[in-house]
């Protein structure tokens, strides 16, 4: 590990009913929420959601309306951007288009008033981590955006800060180098072990690069959790409809036998769903994931509906159907070798899913 790297611990973030109005739009209401130390945490949600207004008042560039933000414990609210000690990459990467490489890396460094062949040592060991040994002399105006985001994430890093923040990073990348820069980051994260809070509107990043992701909408964290469990266990429709794809079926709640609810679809067919606390009576949104529905036979445990194929997209590793079955649209995602259960638009098709599959919402 160099010199760099090695001095670099995760710092924990805490946020306590932090909250900021614009006049009388809410932005941001109430979030508590914590980063562990060494964790990678994505604030993910759609334009609008208060992702970004968050990770600004952590920087120090928005203040709050009401809350309070901590860090490993002490309250950073009275400190200007600067004291706060925290790295920062914009959108924007907003490098200095007259300087060098390197001066733009060591620019931190100059600012804490730290020079000589201390800042040459960490200019060097931050170029070296970002994979662009030689470049030092180079204008940024010359590299190539994976570059120049490159050189903005070793700016943010070079003078060591506990916490790393990163508004939309790749956004101005394509997909191959949004992709190689998802790798980069995840691997210089987990070898400085920095806490990373991390903002995004790309489902699929968030998945790749974080350990836990919260999910906000107007404003409110709707959930947080690991990858997976946010994934398979949406708490709330929003998030269910925001990760991933989705299909909702409308119902009532009529029956419940052990680990399984029973419920009746407007359209009068009945599925089996996950065990619910919701009362029997009730009406209840039934959601299956594409990629859960198959066009097998009905088995043991399984649902089944009759449906037409109406789109049939090719997705290169998938294919996604749009069919027409309880009176509603669903879409199915099967994967592009399971060539013995290709449909084609218009024919008629059983839908099968298991009842494991199925979450019930009220």
């Amino acid at each position: 590990m160099t010199a760099a790297t090695s001095a670099a611990t995760g710092g924990e973030i805490r946020l306590s009913r932090l909250s900021r109005s614009f006049g009388a739009v809410h932005a941001v209401r109430n979030v508590d929420l914590v980063a562990a130390r060494g964790e990678f945490l994505t604030l993910l949600g759609a334009s609008g959601s208060g992702k970004t207004t968050t990770l600004m008042m952590i920087a120090g560039f928005v203040t709050p309306s009401a809350g309070d933000i901590l860090v490993d414990g002490a309250s950073i609210l009275g400190e200007p951007p600067d004291r706060r000690n925290l790295g920062v990459v914009f959108q924007s990467y907003a490098l200095f288009p007259h300087m060098t490489v390197a001066e733009n890396i060591s620019f931190p460094l100059r600012m804490r008033r730290l020079g000589g062949a201390d800042a040459r040592e960490r200019t060097e060991a931050a170029l070296a981590m970002v994979r662009l040994e030689g470049y030092a002399e180079r204008r940024v105006t010359e590299l190539s955006g994976g570059q120049q985001q490159r050189v903005a994430l070793a700016r943010a890093l070079v003078f060591r800060p506990p916490v790393l923040l990163m508004d939309e990073p790749l956004g101005a990348l394509d997909r191959k180098l949004r992709e190689q820069m998802q790798l980069e980051i995840k691997r210089i994260q987990k070898s400085l072990g920095i806490t990373v809070i991390y903002v995004t509107h790309d489902q699929e990043e968030a998945l790749i690069l974080s350990n836990r992701i919260a999910i906000m909408h107007e404003g409110e964290v709707h959930q947080v959790g690991t990858p997976d469990a946010v994934y398979e266990h949406p708490s709330t429709p929003y998030v269910a409809s925001f990760l991933g794809e989705s299909n909702f079926l409308d119902g009532i709640l009529e029956s419940m036998d052990g680990s399984t609810s029973w419920v009746r679809l407007a359209s009068g067919e009945r599925i089996g769903a996950r065990a619910t606390e919701l009362p029997i009576g009730s009406k209840v949104q039934a959601m299956v994931r594409p990629e859960s529905i198959t066009f097998d036979a009905s088995g043991p445990r399984t649902n089944s509906l009759q449906a037409e194929i109406e789109v049939c997209e090719y997705l290169g590793q998938s294919i996604r159907y749009f069919t027409r079955g309880a009176g509603t649209t669903l879409t199915v995602r099967a994967p592009r070798a399971d060539a013995a259960h290709r449909a084609a638009v218009g024919e008629r098709v059983t839908l099968s899913w298991p009842q494991s599959e199925t979450l019930l919402f009220g």
